[in-house]
C-alpha cells in the first residue's frame, strides 16, 4: 500500500503534547494505585486517562480543524449510508477474526488481558453497548470528513459482501489487525503485571539509593512505557490524525521485531543467548558504594531516555507501522533513541556480571548480548527501509545525519584546521 505524503505529522506543540502525555499516564497510574483497583481495571483506567489527555491536547483540535476545513461531498444520503453499512460489516468481520484468534491461539487464551476481559464480560455489557454506539458515530463522522472515504474498512466490507474489492487494502487491514491484536494483548497483560508489582513493591517503600530503590524506579519506568505503548495501539483514530499510514510488509521486518517480544524472545534467549544466566552485577559492585550509585544512575538515565522516546511518540506509538514522522524529543538528535538507550542500559546492567564470570564465560555471555544488540540494529534498519518510502522521513534522516548527536560529536572531535 503506498504511503500518503503526510508531512504535517505533528501538532506544532511538541512540548505541550509531551507534557500532556506524561501528565495523563502519571494521573492514570496514580488514580489506579490510590483506588487500589485490581490489575485489569487499574490498567484500563490508566490507559483511559492517557487517551483523555491526548484527545484534550491534540485530538479535539485536529478533529475540529478537519471538520471546519473539510469539503463536504455532494452525494446522495443513500450512497453515504450504504458505504457506512459496508464499513460496519468490515469492522464486524475484523472483530470476528479477533475473537477467533483469542479463542484458538494459546498466547491469547492464556494471557492476563484476555482472561480479565472474559471474566469481566458480564459486568461490561453497558460499556459494550455504549462503545458500539460510539463506533457507529465515529465511522460516520470520519467518513463524512475524509477526503477519500473508500478506505481499507470499506474494502474489507466489500470483500465480506462478495463485491469487487482491492486486495492490497484487505491485506493491509489484516496486517494492521495482527499488529494491534498481538501487541495490545501483550502490552495490556504486561501492564497488569507491572501494576501488581507497583502495588506490592513501590520504589518509595525502600531506602533511597539502595538496590531495591533503583530497581523500583526502573520498574516504574517500565510501567510508564508499557501504559504509553498500550495507549498508542488503542489510539489509531483517523479522525484525530493518529491513523496508520502503512505497515511493514517484509518477512525480515516482522521477524526482527517480533523476536524481541514474548513469547518468542524468552524461548530464544533461553535456548541460544542466555547472557543473563550467571553472576549478577552485585558480585562486582558493592551496594551503597559510589561506583554502585554512579552505575545505577547511569542505567536509570538511559531508561529515562527510553521512556522519553515513547512519550515523544504520544498517540502515534506502534511497532511495524508508519503513523507519521516524529521529530521532537530525543528524535531531534537521533533516529533510534529508544533502541540505543535500551541497549546501553542492558550492557550497563550486564557488564559487571560478565567480569565476575571469568574470561571464557564472560566473553561468551558478552557475545550473546551482542547478538541481541545486533537484532536491534537489524530492526532499526528494517524500520528505516519502510519509512524511507516517505519523503518526509528521508528529509528527517538527512537532517539528523547533518545536525544530530553523532554529527555534533564528529565536529567536536574533528581537528580544526589552523588559521593562516
Amino acid at each position: 500500500m503506498p504511503i500518503p505524503q503526510d508531512r504535517d505529522t505533528e501538532t506544532g506543540r511538541p512540548l505541550v503534547s509531551q507534557a500532556a502525555t506524561l501528565a495523563g499516564v502519571l494521573i492514570g497510574i496514580s488514580l489506579s494505585t490510590y483506588l487500589q483497583l485490581e490489575p485489569g481495571k487499574a490498567m484500563a483506567l490508566a490507559v483511559f486517562c492517557l487517551l483523555l489527555a491526548w484527545m484534550a491536547v491534540d485530538g479535539t483540535f485536529t478533529a475540529r480543524s478537519t471538520w471546519i476545513s473539510g469539503k463536504r461531498r455532494n452525494e446522495a444520503p443513500a450512497i453515504f449510508w450504504r458505504r457506512i453499512g459496508t464499513k460496519l460489516v468490515g469492522l464486524a468481520a475484523l472483530l470476528g477474526v479477533v475473537v477467533i484468534a483469542c479463542s484458538v491461539f494459546p498466547f491469547f487464551m492464556q494471557s492476563s488481558a484476555v482472561r480479565w476481559i472474559i471474566e469481566a464480560g458480564h459486568t461490561t455489557i453497558p460499556i459494550s453497548i455504549a462503545l458500539a454506539g460510539a463506533t457507529i458515530l465515529y465511522v460516520a463522522v470520519t467518513d463524512l470528513v475524509a477526503e477519500e472515504p473508500d478506505d481499507y474498512l470499506n474494502q474489507v466490507g466489500r470483500a465480506v459482501l462478495m463485491q469487487d474489492f482491492r486486495e492490497e487494502d484487505v491485506l493491509f487491514a489484516l496486517r494492521l489487525l495482527a499488529i494491534k491484536c498481538f501487541f495490545l494483548v501483550l502490552m495490556f497483560s504486561g501492564g497488569m503485571a507491572a501494576l501488581s508489582d507497583l502495588a506490592e513493591k513501590p520504589a518509595w517503600a525502600f531506602p533511597p539509593l539502595s538496590a531495591a530503590w533503583f530497581e523500583g524506579l526502573l520498574q516504574l519506568a517500565f510501567l510508564l512505557d508499557i501504559v504509553l505503548a498500550t495507549g498508542g495501539y488503542v489510539a489509531t483514530f483517523k479522525l484525530f490524525g493518529w491513523h496508520v499510514r502503512a505497515t511493514e510488509t517484509t518477512a525480515l521486518g516482522w521477524l526482527v521485531c517480533l523476536i524481541c517480544y514474548e513469547p518468542f524472545f524468552p524461548a530464544i534467549s533461553h535456548a541460544f543467548v542466555p547472557y543473563g544466566e550467571g553472576p549478577g552485577w552485585e558480585t562486582m559492585i558493592q551496594e551503597g558504594s559510589a561506583v554502585f550509585i554512579l552505575w545505577s544512575v547511569a542505567t536509570l538515565f538511559c531508561t529515562v531516555i527510553y521512556v522519553w522516546a515513547t512519550v515523544a511518540f504520544g498517540p502515534r506509538f506502534s511497532n511495524l507501522t508508519h503513523r507519521g514522522i516524529i521529530t521532537s524529543g530525543p528524535y531531534r538528535i537521533m533516529k533510534h533513541p529508544a533502541y540505543v538507550s535500551k541497549n546501553i542500559a542492558w550492557w550497563l546492567v550486564a557488564i559487571p556480571g560478565f567480569l565476575a564470570s571469568g574470561l571464557a564465560e564472560g566473553l561468551a555471555r558478552a557475545g550473546m548480548l551482542a547478538i541481541v544488540s545486533l537484532i536491534y540494529v537489524m530492526r532499526a534498519r528494517a524500520e528505516e527501509r519502510m519509512l524511507s518510502r516517505d519523503p518526509a522521513y528521508r528529509d528527517y534522516a538527512e537532517r539528523v545525519a547533518a545536525h544530530g548527536l553523532l554529527a555534533m560529536a564528529k565536529r567536536r572531535l574533528a581537528p580544526t584546521a589552523p588559521r593562516v
